[in-house]
């Protein structure tokens, strides 16, 4: 059996899909499958259902929904729909739900990346990203669980690609992806980590001027909407293109200020310290590119 919120709402089995035409069914089943595998309170559920606004007698009619879901679903499918105190959930594990399958294999993609084994990261992370489908949650209609879910998923997907972008640096394959880090800098000038990923990128093909402009770009637009001067980081690469660093060729690159490890007989440079400045929103800090972080 397959539940999936990383797109339309989907239940699969097999071959077989199981369409669910009322509009507060499809609430009532996304709110189980964002939290499969514990129990949901009626309550909760009552909430999402009623976008935030349920009835007198909530209980009673979420009760006649979930029948109603039961029979849509049919004997298999409506099988896992379980009524537990103090409502009702969805049974099902981590290899039938798309979301959490994308957050395991995520956690399996940084765990390879600590270790450096790039090409595992990168095909682990390129499974997760396969399980998107689109918008998270693109055919139900509640205000409430969008504003709860689709930040969240939305910021694990963007970690993802990241962290695969980085994979795929250290591989060697910079001239590949450099469109797709240009389209995706340019579509979030805030996150340093993807100026810093496109710079690199653009460098190691040989492009410094362009590495050079993508940083006075992002430098003008922090400054600009935030009053805030680009992190260590970026300070960092910067200062490394304009001098040629051996060190922004290494294919032992994981992202951090230093830029490359110690190896091989060759020191590392130690990155600045940052300047005290104002609160960075999320999204906009310094941090090793190698790392999960919250963002915008």
């Amino acid at each position: 059996m397959w539940f999936g919120l990383l797109g339309p709402l989907c239940v699969r089995q097999g071959q077989k899909e199981y369409p669910i035409s009322g509009a507060r069914q499809r609430i009532l089943l996304a709110g189980m499958i964002a939290h499969a595998g514990r129990p949901v309170p009626q309550d909760e559920l009552g909430e999402l259902v009623w976008d935030g606004a349920p009835p007198a007698a909530a209980a009673v009619t979420l009760r006649s929904y979930v029948a109603r879901l039961r029979r849509a679903l049919g004997p298999e499918a409506g099988s896992r729909l379980i009524t537990r105190n103090p409502g009702y959930l969805i049974d099902a594990g981590e290899a039938e739900v798309d979301h959490l399958q994308f957050a395991r294999l995520c956690r399996d993609g940084a765990a390879s990346i600590r270790t450096g084994a790039w090409q595992q990261a990168s095909d682990q992370l390129t499974s997760a990203l396969a399980l998107w489908r689109g918008a998270p949650l693109a055919d139900v209609p509640c205000q409430m669980l969008l504003r709860s879910e689709l930040p969240r998923l939305e910021e694990l997907r963007m970690q993802a690609l990241e962290q695969r972008l980085i994979a795929d640096l250290n591989l060697g394959r910079h001239m590949e992806i450099i469109a797709e880090l240009g389209q995706l800098a340019a579509a979030h000038p805030l996150r340093e980590r993807l100026q810093g990923l496109l710079m690199l990128g653009l460098y190691r093909a040989g492009r410094q001027a362009d590495a050079l402009n993508i940083y006075g770009q992002t430098r003008a637009t922090l400054v600009g909407e935030l009053g805030i001067e680009p992190c260590a980081l970026l300070r960092c690469i910067h200062r490394q293109i304009l001098t040629h660093d051996p060190a922004l060729e290494s294919v032992d690159f994981t992202g951090r200020p230093a830029v490359a490890r110690q190896q091989a007989g060759t020191s590392v440079t130690k990155s600045p310290q940052r300047v005290p400045q104002r609160t960075r929103p999320p999204g906009t800090s310094g941090m090793d590119l190698s790392r999960t972080r919250r963002a915008s």
